[in-house]
């Protein structure tokens, strides 16, 4: 078996089994998989698991899903292709796309299937935190889930009872779930990684709670707006102008600007810019890439210019940013 499974109860977590409530990699009809990498499952407590995973994927990494009911939070630090929701019949409803420097939160009260399919050699890193639905309540937060639906600025995919969103990624929180990610895969300092864990599921309820929904924007622009959203994350690069933008999704310019600053609390040029300072911090923490580097990728050809912005936002210069220490525990293939 090319992808090494481990699985195990945190030492303080009164578990002598994990219970899975997403995907396991452990099962049988994985044995023979082609994807290559790590992959743990760890019990903090009961009714919260956490996994993390560091695979390169192989060509039988495609088919479905299921989640026992829970609500998912996932941190993806490297990722490509695209998952959707499956209704009763199987029919596929809408569709998630993959993308790194995201955080995807589901909520799925009776649980959920689904289907993904992922690109072979992708590299597909991150880490996936499941509550069950009676933790959540005992968690004070049984009132976020009322407010959840296709009106909540942060949806970006529904159905069959499941309702998925992408919440903001504010550096300390990418920082805590690095931190979460590196103490399972080379720590065992079990303790530190349940106090890591809470922050993540605290700061994400937080987010869900502070983001009201945007009544104030027409039902029929919110799809077109949450495509220009994605539009943008998907080229960094690309110098996006309001007049393209609003013609690639069907809206006026007018619509655009009062519907996205409505919808997302940022005008689009706001938005761009976070998305590239933070997509830069990412690059330059992994130790991908220098800064010069970093700024060409995300569309800033003017290395000075962009040392400003990322100062002004983050309080450091880029230079000064230490890559964060841990590679993968095995040698990629075509990553």
């Amino acid at each position: 078996m090319n992808l090494r499974v481990e699985q195990r109860a945190l030492a303080q977590s009164d578990q002598d089994d994990v219970v899975v409530l997403g995907p396991n990699p452990a099962d049988t009809t994985l044995e023979t998989t082609s994807t290559e990498g790590a992959y743990k499952i760890l019990g903090v407590r009961p009714g919260l698991t956490i996994s993390v995973f560091d695979m390169v994927i192989g060509a039988d990494f495609t088919g479905r899903f299921a989640t026992e009911p829970c609500v998912a939070i996932d941190f993806l630090f490297e990722a490509a292709g695209q998952g959707w929701l499956l209704d009763s019949a199987g029919k596929k409803l809408s569709s998630l796309p993959y993308r790194p420097g995201r955080i995807y939160i589901m909520a799925a009260p009776t649980g959920a299937v689904g289907f993904y399919d992922v690109p072979v050699g992708t590299r597909f890193k991150g880490l996936d935190i499941r509550v069950d639905t009676a933790l959540w309540q005992k968690l004070g937060a049984g009132d976020v889930l009322t407010s959840l639906d296709e009106q909540h600025s942060l949806h970006i995919a529904s159905g069959n009872g499941t309702w998925v969103g992408v919440l903001p990624v504010p550096p300390q929180l990418l920082a805590v779930a690095r931190g979460l990610f590196d103490s399972a895969m080379v720590e065992n300092d079990d303790l530190a990684f349940e106090a890591r864990a809470l922050d993540i599921i605290n700061a994400s309820i937080n987010a869900m709670r502070s983001v009201q929904p945007a009544a104030s924007v027409p039902p029929r622009d919110r799809r077109p707006l949450q495509r220009a959203r994605d539009m943008m994350i998907a080229d960094l690069s690309h110098p996006w102008a309001l007049d393209e933008l609003a013609r690639g999704i069907g809206l006026t310019q007018k619509r655009l600007k009062t519907g996205f600053k409505a919808m997302y609390g940022y005008s689009v040029y706001a938005f761009v810019q976070e998305q590239r300072l933070l997509e830069a911090r990412r690059l330059i923490e992994e130790g991908v890439v220098n800064v010069t580097q970093a700024a060409q990728t995300v569309g800033y050809s003017n290395s000075s210019h962009f040392s400003q912005l990322f100062l002004r936002r983050f309080g450091i210069q880029p230079s000064r940013l230490r890559p964060a220490g841990s590679g993968p525990e095995f040698e990629p293939v075509n990553p």
